[in-house]
């Protein structure tokens, strides 16, 4: 398909200076390096889980406040994939990726100036609360397009091999937590004057890093419609090659009109099946009883830490996150593994969604025990070895589900109908950290803000624990229903 006027145009200079500087094996090699980049920092959204002290301290926003910003960044992250793929097919995704850059810069600047204001005047009765809202809202959708735009990217690059093409930028994209915990460890994000993370400086400097990653996808992607550009010419002069006959071109027209109706028919009809599938609804369900809590586990690890720990290791938020994007990177990639053993075995893959949600569910029941435990604060080494399994579980859910819900979808649904039907399910996590997180919020501001006890959190691990129960009784009858229609998975 030839390059859109958008494509050719944000691309057009770069695509001319590329051949005068580097030779075509660098310049891919390049621009795949620039897209992993791309997709590592395409993730520091999830760094949010380190900003609730900050946030509760300086600006004094509630945790009510907190997930509002979490609800809103997941919706900007999970309710455009659709879009954002119609976007990336028609016009590229250099476009996608100069959008985000556009989103990042703006909001992060924002959220700099914002933060380092005084915080009399940050309150929520100002208003100021609600371009914060937006500004999150923004970078969530920035995120799905910036990931979106290197993972494409470095599938074009490499169409031939899983590894370089998806495993490899996939892999980057889980890094970005733990790659971005470390990063926000240096001495310049914490000032002897903040007894806290200042996030001026944070956000400051992610506004900068992603000016740099901008220029970065630019020439990564002006490399994809190069190449793009490139097989055009070729296509046309094979073209321009071809014996003419009027009477056979416009019969052939004739027969090309009719297949391409034939085929836009038979798509439409295929895509209103998908969406009349009731069993895509009840798969939908599964994922948002078991993706939500384990949203609303990354958004509030801080608050979360400093219940159960007694406030006393305030290091202990950021080597739980290290761990837990370690474990779900690690994860992901033993999961792709195993799914292609267990098809080269015709072994059923629901039995992986299973495991991984039975996961889910002990760990659900492991928070809940440890808040109910009568551990004082002369027993932190195990409070913190508790937690240090705990980060390791949810890292092991977290990866696993989020592996195997798309393989699924994709064995289900098929290749041409995978970007509706996998777009649509993404609706549900996106719905399910939405309540877990409100939820979360409800009871930590009504229960534990004036409490030092850690049963306060208590009653959260109850409503997620059967959410699980819920999503694995929900699995069963999904996979009942497909075996009674021959579709295995």
């Amino acid at each position: 398909m030839a390059l859109s006027s958008i494509e050719h145009y944000l691309s057009y200079h770069l695509r001319v200076l590329l051949p005068q500087v580097l030779s075509s094996k660098s310049s891919h090699n390049i621009a795949y390096i620039f897209a992993l980049f791309a997709a590592i920092t395409s993730g520091f959204v999830s760094l949010i889980s380190l900003y609730a002290q900050p946030w509760q301290e300086h600006l004094s926003y509630s945790s009510w406040q907190i997930n509002m910003i979490v609800t809103v960044i997941n919706m900007g992250m999970y309710l455009t994939p659709p879009i954002l793929g119609i976007i990336a097919d028609i016009h590229g995704p250099i476009t996608l990726s100069l959008s985000s850059v556009l989103g990042f810069i703006p909001s992060y600047a924002y959220l700099a100036y914002t933060f380092h204001r005084d915080h009399s005047f940050t309150n929520e009765s100002d208003g100021s609360f609600t371009p914060t809202l937006v500004c999150f809202f923004i970078i969530g959708v920035a995120t799905s397009g910036l990931y979106f735009s290197a993972l494409i990217t470095c599938a074009k690059l490499f169409p031939g091999t899983k590894l370089l093409s998806i495993s490899i930028p996939t892999t980057c994209y889980g890094l970005s937590s733990l790659i971005g915990s470390q990063f926000l460890r240096v001495k310049y994000f914490h000032p002897v004057d903040y007894p806290y993370l200042d996030l001026g400086r944070v956000f400051k400097a992610f506004a900068w890093i992603y000016t740099v990653i901008g220029v970065m996808i630019w020439i990564a992607t002006s490399k994809v419609a190069q190449i793009q550009h490139e097989a055009d010419i070729m296509e046309e002069q094979d073209r321009m090659a071809e014996p003419s006959d009027n009477d056979v071109e416009n019969h052939y027209d004739d027969n090309e009109q009719s297949r391409l109706l034939h085929a836009t028919h038979a798509q439409q009809m295929t895509l209103m099946k998908v969406f009349r599938d009731p069993v895509l609804y009840i798969f939908g369900a599964t994922i948002f009883c078991a993706l939500g809590p384990l949203e609303m586990f990354i958004a509030n690890m801080g608050s979360l830490t400093n219940v159960l720990a007694g406030g006393h290791e305030p290091a202990m938020s950021s080597a739980l996150l290290s761990i837990y994007a370690l474990t779900s990177t690690l994860t992901r990639l033993g999961t792709g593994l195993t799914v292609d053993y267990f098809n080269k075995r015709q072994l059923s893959v629901k039995w992986i969604l299973l495991l991984f949600l039975v996961v889910g569910l002990v760990t659900q029941g492991k928070i809940y025990m440890l808040s109910m435990s009568s551990l004082d604060h002369s027993h932190m080494v195990t409070i913190n070895r508790k937690l240090f399994y705990i980060g390791i579980m949810q890292g092991i859910a977290y990866g696993g589900l989020f592996t195997i819900y798309p393989t699924i979808t994709l064995m289900v649904w098929g290749e041409k109908m995978f970007g509706t039907a996998y777009g649509t399910l993404m609706i549900a996590p996106a719905l399910g950290s939405a309540l877990s997180c409100l939820i979360y919020a409800d009871v930590y501001d009504s229960e534990c803000a004036n409490s030092t006890t850690r049963s306060c959190i208590a009653p959260v691990y109850e409503t997620t624990a059967l959410e699980f129960c819920a999503a694995i009784l929900l699995t069963v009858v999904v996979t009942v229903l497909w075996r009674k229609r021959r579709t295995h998975i």
